[in-house]
């Protein structure tokens, strides 16, 4: 938007900008989402740090006009809060909002796009009041293509001396030959596609990363159980200290085959192994240039091509959004009926007014990128641009199950474990291809000894040995097990290390509460819990919901049918609650199961019950970790 209003734009993360930068730029857009209870995301911890010095006097910022969005999950009580922190304190040190900040809630059918969608129109209306356009200019019209920061170039090619990188070369470019047959991990049960050649086994090259060895991958689930977990077992490369709900970002992979039909599609063939460069299209004098969208990656040593980069970079295996569409549609032609048609229907999918009609087309049948070029065949993306066509392929989080004695292996290497849920979710429309989890899919095919690198994150539940003066609620349904096994195991560790509690009751007082469908198909780390039930005093209760010795029951049914226990552990002991999974219905569920307890065993109204849930968010009693 900001460019179709003649704007020099730059975009950049939070935390690689200086706050007296700020004042370089006639106005700031900061768009922030709200992370663990109410804090600032990993990528603007620093800025938050520094724009809360006592150093930054009132009115420092008067030159900065800015505006802000908000992206949060209403399930969550500090719902949107880091956002307004910001929105107050830019204010207070002097800064004027141009235009009245938005907001945008996953919990919305269409995610956070809603708010965002609905905000672009004061957006646009403040901007061009408050910054008029001469009279000689005008927008640039909505179908007018802008050229991308950032583009692809072919490396100059020295006869006879660079010739292309074979597709079986590794990141640095130097060939590898694979000891396994096919990618699978023999050691366990295959994953989705066992007879299905994995990705590259080099290391992807991102920066501040570790480097892991794979000690196992077992499937966790008993075989003729529908859904595959795994227990992955690593072992960094040098020391990293971490806590209860920290996290281990997994960077995926593409797989050879969708990288292989993809450039067939755009017909890149003869060059996808050519090398290239990622060069910048322009900059602003005085001011800070838009990043590179490789920034994360450290490629010094690493030979850049369009194949290492669909099978490392590109998330060609995921459901586009709109803008996908509305970027696509620049390079539809119209020479003939089909061209013409299939630009119509780009422009249908990328109209706001019809967003309907892109759930039917995207969400609701999960429809790929790869899959959307196969409808739209007359479309060929200049390999040149595909880094501002095709998105970038994240990282995903998954929250470490290890903790206590499971911190360290024999040798004294930190351990890390994750409890992951393979995604292979059926679609509704389309049969032919089968839908899967794009980090998912890539740890199946993880081995036993095979290195990788991963980022650490300590995530957000702070949890902290003088925690060990009060009992704790943990309620962790499915995976979302994992932080709370962590959490046992290191409570019981701190409780011996500082001799705070006799052997035999170091964990005496501390309630879990587990759900999963059956007894004999995904109770997971059962053995575990017997051993410290009898040993340390841990109580476990599991609500199995598809069992067939006995009737359903979910994790807030147990949390009601224990709840004399459960209130004294809240109210007399002043324990905490700690909960993890799945987000939506389950943690409003347990919220609402609390609130019950509340009322019936404490005598409170609904409107105490709530305002002293309310109060232990407040004080950091009840803390909630779901995605």
């Amino acid at each position: 938007m900001a460019e179709r209003l003649r704007f020099d734009t730059t975009v950049l993360d939070l935390d690689s900008i200086q706050v007296r930068d700020l004042l370089k730029y006639s106005m700031v857009i900061f768009a922030v989402s709200t992370a663990g209870q109410g804090e600032m995301p990993q990528n603007a911890r620093l800025f938050w740090k520094t724009l809360l010095s006592g150093a930054l006097k009132p009115g420092v910022l008067k030159r900065l006009r800015f505006t802000t969005f908000g992206i949060g999950d209403s399930s969550y009580l500090r719902y949107n809060v880091a956002h307004r922190m910001l929105c107050a304190r830019l204010a207070q040190l002097g800064a004027s909002l141009f235009c009245e900040r938005g907001e945008g809630n996953e919990q919305h059918p269409e995610g956070h796009s809603a708010g965002f969608r609905e905000w672009l129109v004061p957006l646009k209306a403040a901007v061009l009041s408050a910054f008029p356009l001469p009279e000689s200019l005008e927008p640039l019209a909505d179908d007018d293509f802008i050229q991308p920061k950032w583009m692809l170039a072919g490396r100059a090619v020295i006869e006879d001396q660079s010739p292309p990188i074979s597709a079986e070369a590794n990141g640095t470019g130097h060939h590898v030959k694979d000891n396994v047959e096919d990618g699978i991990d023999h050691d366990s049960p295959a994953g989705p596609d066992e007879r299905e050649a994995g990705p590259s086994k080099s290391l992807f090259p991102v920066s501040d990363s570790y480097s892991v060895f794979i000690d196992s991958n077992k499937r966790v689930t008993f075989g003729t159980h529908f859904q595959d977990v795994r227990l992955l077992d690593l072992r960094l490369d040098r020391e990293y200290k971490y806590g209860p709900g920290a996290v281990a970002v997994v960077y995926p992979k593409n797989f050879p085959t969708d990288v292989n039909d993809f450039l067939d599609l755009m017909q890149w063939q003869s060059c996808a192994d050519h090398p290239l460069d990622v060069v910048a299209t322009g900059g602003i004098a005085g001011q800070v240039g838009s990043p590179s969208p490789l920034r994360h990656l450290d490629l010094a040593d690493t030979t850049c091509t369009i194949r290492w980069l669909l099978e490392n970079v590109l998330d060609i295996m995921s459901i586009p959004r709109r803008s996908f569409f509305a970027n696509l549609a620049y390079f539809a032609g119209t020479g003939t009926e089909d061209e013409v048609y299939q630009r119509d229907r780009l422009l249908e999918l990328a109209n706001p007014e019809l967003i309907d009609e892109l759930w039917d087309y995207t969400t609701r049948p999960k429809r790929t990128i790869l899959e959307v070029m196969m409808d739209f065949t007359t479309i060929k993306i200049p390999w040149q641009y595909v880094l501002s066509v095709l998105p970038i392929m994240r990282g995903r989080q998954f929250s470490i199950a290890s903790g206590g004695k499971y911190m360290h292996d024999r040798r004294g290497r930190t351990r890390v474990q994750l409890l992951v849920a393979i995604a292979d979710p059926p679609s509704p429309i389309i049969k032919y291809r089968r839908r899967y989890g794009v980090c998912t899919r890539y740890i199946t095919t993880l081995q036993a000894g095979q290195q990788i690198n991963i980022g650490m994150q300590q995530g957000y539940l702070d949890v902290k040995p003088t925690e060990l003066e009060v009992p704790v609620i943990m309620i962790g349904p499915g995976t979302g097990l994992a932080p709370m096994r962590s959490m046992i195991h290191q409570r019981r560790a701190w409780a011996e290390e500082l001799d705070l509690k006799p052997a035999g009751k170091r964990l005496d007082g501390d309630l879990l509460f587990f759900g999963c469908r059956s007894s004999d198909a995904d109770d997971f780390f059962r053995d575990e819990w017997e051993q410290l039930v009898r040993e340390e005093g841990l109580q476990v209760y599991t609500a199995y919901s598809r069992d067939k010795t006995q009737s359903k029951q979910y994790v807030q049914d147990l949390l009601r049918a224990n709840g004399i226990q459960v209130y004294r552990t809240l109210v007399e002991y002043n324990g905490k609650v700690y909960l993890s999974g799945s987000s939506g219905a389950m943690p409003k569920g347990v919220r609402e199961a609390l609130l019950d307890v509340l009322e019936k065993e404490g005598t409170m109204t609904r409107t105490d019950a709530e305002a002293y849930l309310d109060g232990m968010e407040k004080e950091g009693r009840y803390k909630q970790e779901t995605w």
